[in-house]
């Protein structure tokens, strides 16, 4: 008898290597599969203006750092300073260090964005608030009063047209950069279920519709846990988030479909050394122990020697 419907992750032609630098932006759901990325070898930058949910919010940093926009519109919260582009762990206590602190993390997603095989987008919702004196949507609201946006549930159309144009200056700035679209399968309660559902909907249609006009990867993680694993014992306890048994399931799916098989062999030698030298003994410091300790750190040594692509972290 089957408990649950489940459905195979086709193999794609990304074929990731420990030689890849990969860069992730987007949802919080990101952040989880970049952490994936780093503990298993790879060199990836994760989400450099923190979590950002929009399509276009998304659109707009990349698009900024692509073409060295000098521009910084900010908010002052007491003596905090924000960028309406950024989430709330970017910050600074003057305006001018928060431009010079923007402009620095442009130029480094600039910079690990020319030399990246592969860009993880996370969309999270279709909900954007538009700030109205700027008459552009934020990546954070940096709880200012909501008398200063306008709420509104994005078209379809409207995030398409804007990504099929960012997508082709990509490819002028990075030939080899392929990009993988994923759906965060987080449900953003504060919207209201049924609210939150149109906004997924109009997630899943773009991300197709941007795969299939562009040559883009799409990477099933909302079908994974919204569809497949579905059960609440595959939530953390705010019902919403995967936890940590779900994260390992999806990740899993990715690395079998992503990742070339030298990667994924590395990948199982890695993980497995490290849990070798990271190993708390309960007779720490005796004979036996130092010796474990001694013979972990020179397979250490021959590991990287043998793979030096590899990032240990």
């Amino acid at each position: 008898m089957d408990f649950k419907l489940s459905f195979n992750v086709d193999v794609n032609d990304l074929k990731l290597s420990h030689k890849d630098r990969i860069v992730t932006i987007g949802s919080c759901f990101s952040n989880e599969m970049a952490s994936k990325l780093i503990e298993s070898g790879f060199y990836c930058e994760a989400n450099t203006f923190g979590t950002l949910f929009h399509p276009l919010s998304i659109l707009k940093v990349i698009e900024a750092s692509v073409e060295d926009d000098q521009n910084v519109d900010y908010h002052q919260r007491e003596d905090l300073h924000f960028s309406w582009d950024s989430a709330g762990e970017v910050f600074a206590l003057k305006d001018l260090e928060l431009k010079s602190k923007i402009i620095n993390l442009r130029c480094k997603f600039k910079h690990e964005l020319s030399t990246a095989k592969l860009l993880i987008v996370t969309f999270g919702t279709a909900w954007g608030y538009v700030h109205k004196e700027l008459n552009s949507i934020v990546g954070n609201c940096h709880k200012a009063s909501s008398n200063l946006f306008d709420k509104e549930l994005f078209s379809i159309n409207e995030m398409e047209s804007e990504w099929i144009i960012l997508i082709e200056k990509l490819k002028l700035f990075n030939p080899n950069l392929k990009i993988l679209f994923t759906v965060s399968p987080v449900r953003h309660k504060k919207d209201g279920l049924i609210d939150n559902n149109r906004s997924k909907a109009r997630l899943i249609e773009l991300t197709h519709l941007l795969v299939e006009k562009t040559g883009s990867h799409y990477f099933p993680a909302y079908e994974l846990l919204i569809d497949e694993l579905r059960d609440y014992r595959f939530f953390g306890e705010d019902l919403v988030h995967p936890n940590k048994i779900a994260v390992d399931y999806i990740w899993n799916a990715f690395k079998l479909s992503s990742i070339d098989k030298v990667g994924q062999s590395i990948i199982d030698e890695l993980l497995q050394l490290k849990r070798q030298i990271n190993h708390k003994s309960l007779y720490a410091d005796s004979v036996a122990d130092k010796l474990r300790c001694e013979k972990a750190k020179k397979m250490k040594a021959t590991f990287l020697e043998n793979h030096p692509e590899v990032n240990w972290g």
